[in-house]
């Protein structure tokens, strides 16, 4: 049976692990997208954005696997079912019904999700965490900025309801606009400008 004093535990880090999703989950579609905004930019620093961008990959469907992985000591479920464990019993069901609860969670559950979270652990096992000789085709099962925004707006969702219910806490998830990839394109084109026109510097 969880306390109230257990579930801060376990939200502050929960929402550690999704800060950390959310931050990678802008970076890659901002790197994706600014390769189109500012394509000499992307053929000049090719190399460096491309391996950013497949390191953000990485990290966000990792991130995302702990959020959502039965087995994951932080997922999302686990959590639940040790809310839920003798509710009735636990101080937590003077806050939010149970049927309330349960509700909160019940979109993870859809074939839709769990058809995307099954992608996501394929992806992290065969490639990420280690290639397997033997793998599905990677065309099948990669993960799109659509499919990763709905599981990051799921967990907000989620974060926010427990937050507000329990911690009478309301939270903003949102990210300043200069949070999203340091606004390296921008800035890295301003550069290309100005060195194009004035050349390089000259150390005195």
């Amino acid at each position: 049976m969880m306390n109230k004093d257990q579930l801060r535990e376990e939200l502050d880090e929960i929402t550690r692990i999704f800060f950390s999703a959310k931050y990678h989950e802008l970076d890659f579609k901002y790197f994706y997208e600014q390769r189109f905004e500012y394509p000499n930019v992307y053929l000049t620093f090719q190399f460096l954005v491309e391996r950013i961008f497949y390191a953000s990959e990485v990290i966000l469907i990792i991130d995302l696997c702990k959020l959502f992985g039965k087995s994951e000591k932080f997922s999302l479920l686990r959590l639940r079912n040790k809310i839920i464990e003798n509710y009735s019993k636990s101080d937590l069901a003077t806050y939010m019904p149970q049927k309330d609860l349960e509700e909160l969670f019940i979109k993870i559950e859809t074939d839709e999700i769990q058809g995307l979270i099954l992608k996501l652990k394929t992806t992290r096992d065969q490639y990420y965490a280690h290639l397997d000789r033997t793998r599905t085709d990677f065309s099948k099962i990669q993960i799109n900025s659509f499919e990763t925004s709905e599981l990051i707006s799921i967990i907000e969702t989620i974060l926010k309801g427990l937050q507000l219910h329990y911690f009478q806490s309301d939270i903003d998830f949102n990210m300043d606009k200069y949070e999203i990839g340091h606004n390296l394109f921008e800035r890295l084109n301003e550069w290309e400008l100005y060195r194009s026109k004035y050349g390089l510097l000259n150390p005195e």
